[in-house]
């Protein structure tokens, strides 16, 4: 027995001769922040996330030291407050409301590192100062003349393409664009205030009935979803609608090809041309660092809401997650209203695509618009973002008869009323479906 310990304590002794630093190289290019939000991060999370690291005594022992090495080393190269200013705007923006919404969901800082250094723990006026100045870094614009005229541009080019973008388009790490998404069950939509973009979220079969499962704790194997990214016309009524196409998303599940990110490939095609994003398949890894907020939902943002909270439901009861049935039709437009605090689906089927595209209101028999309108919720896996909630009402009208018109039918939910709570008449909602310009798809 003495000799065991001796022999660990020689090797106790002999492994704080191997180095495991943690360098403070000049920091050349700091975060510039309001005073109040500065002493936050510097408090909380520079230690790790800056070129600043102050070690205790106890911090240099190791392997202890071994570990905080790797960890800084990890931290600095997700992102770096001594390197901030040399980000673009826009990248400083989407990094900070990750940080935010990793400060709300408390994965940072790391609970290990808050029970040795109290002073770390971020209180919730903290986190109110840091909500408030990601909002600062995000201020919209109304009417946004540069989106809009993008958005123009992509739309007339868009009623000439008519058939789905074909061309081969594959990430670094071997991801390819998926063509037909458009086909697929839509599960969610959502309208973000952080940067300002407008999504519908698709499922394939598998995912889709997993989520109609309510088995979202983990996704089976090649589970496939795809979000469509818009950046959103905002105006001053409240009026949301999507403008030039930002990118297409893609989460799919393939444990053996993607082991090191819980078997979650991530891709992204950029703008109408579909550029494919990341130099290198390491992107890969900065996708899932985001995605782990959500690892409560097997890394995926955005699914839909369950009907109920738990402790709402009886205790023997799981919580269902719906997703809206269009029986074949395919998204046409997706826009929301903050005033009304609305999120809305058009659908059609291909007659309706057609006189959509056209930019016509003229009846045509069989053709059939189906609006979904949904409750704006707060989105409980993204601070800086909505989604939808409980179906309000679903309206449809219908082109019929040889002299073809337009009928209405309120399918599902209240009726929409005016200012005054009486409902809206039907000929005044037939003119609101169609007067909504489709949303541009690859």
């Amino acid at each position: 027995m003495k000799r065991a310990i001796l022999l660990l304590i020689i090797v106790f002794i002999g492994i704080q001769f191997i180095p495991a630093s943690v360098q403070n190289p000049p920091a050349t290019h700091p975060l510039q922040a309001p005073p109040a939000v500065a002493g936050i991060l510097q408090r909380s999370c520079f230690n790790c996330h800056s070129n600043e690291t102050h070690l205790n005594w106890y911090d240099k022992i190791a392997p202890a030291s071994w570990l905080i090495a790797a960890d800084v080393k990890e931290a600095r190269s997700r992102f770096n407050f001594s390197t901030w200013d040399t980000l673009s705007a826009a990248d400083k923006q989407g990094r900070f409301w990750e940080i935010v919404n990793m400060a709300i969901t408390r994965k940072m800082p790391l609970p290990t590192y808050a029970a040795l250094h109290p002073e770390a723990h971020l209180s919730k006026q903290d986190i109110d100062t840091l909500k408030k100045y990601a909002q600062e870094l995000s201020p919209g614009t109304w009417h946004d003349t540069v989106i809009v005229q993008q958005a123009e541009k992509e739309f007339l080019q868009f009623q000439q393409q008519q058939t789905p973008f074909t061309q081969q388009r594959v990430t670094a790490n071997g991801i390819a664009y998926i063509p037909d998404f458009q086909n697929w069950q839509v599960i969610s939509t959502t309208n973000r205030f952080d940067n300002h973009s407008i999504r519908i979220i698709y499922a394939n079969d598998i995912a889709a009935k997993a989520i109609r499962e309510n088995q979202t704790a983990s996704f089976p194997e090649g589970s496939t979803i795809v979000k469509a990214v818009w950046n959103s016309i905002e105006e001053k009524n409240g009026n949301i609608s999507s403008g030039s196409l930002n990118s297409v998303q893609i989460m799919t599940k393939d444990l053996k090809k993607f082991p090191d990110s819980k078997g979650w490939g991530f891709a992204k095609f950029n703008g109408i041309q579909l550029t494919p994003y990341g130099q290198s398949a390491a992107f890969n890894t900065t996708c899932f660092n985001c995605h782990k907020i959500a690892d409560k939902n097997d890394y995926i943002f955005n699914l839909p809401l369950p009907d109920a909270a738990p402790q709402q439901q009886a205790t023997t009861s799981t919580p269902q997650r719906k997703v809206f049935d269009a029986r074949g039709q395919h998204v046409i437009a997706v826009f929301a209203n903050r005033a009304q605090q609305s999120m809305s689906v058009l659908y059609g089927n291909d007659a309706a695509k057609k006189l959509s595209l056209a930019s016509s209101t003229t009846p045509a028999a069989g053709a059939q618009f189906t609006l979904v309108t949904y409750q704006q919720a707060n989105n409980p896996y993204w601070f800086g973002s909505y989604i939808n909630g409980r179906i309000q009402s679903v309206e449809q009208i219908t082109g019929i008869g040889a002299s073809p018109m337009w009928t209405y039918r309120l399918q599902q939910g209240q009726a929409p009323a005016d200012n005054t709570g009486k409902p809206i008449p039907s000929n005044v909602r037939i003119a609101f479906l169609l007067s909504h310009k489709p949303s541009v798809f690859p």
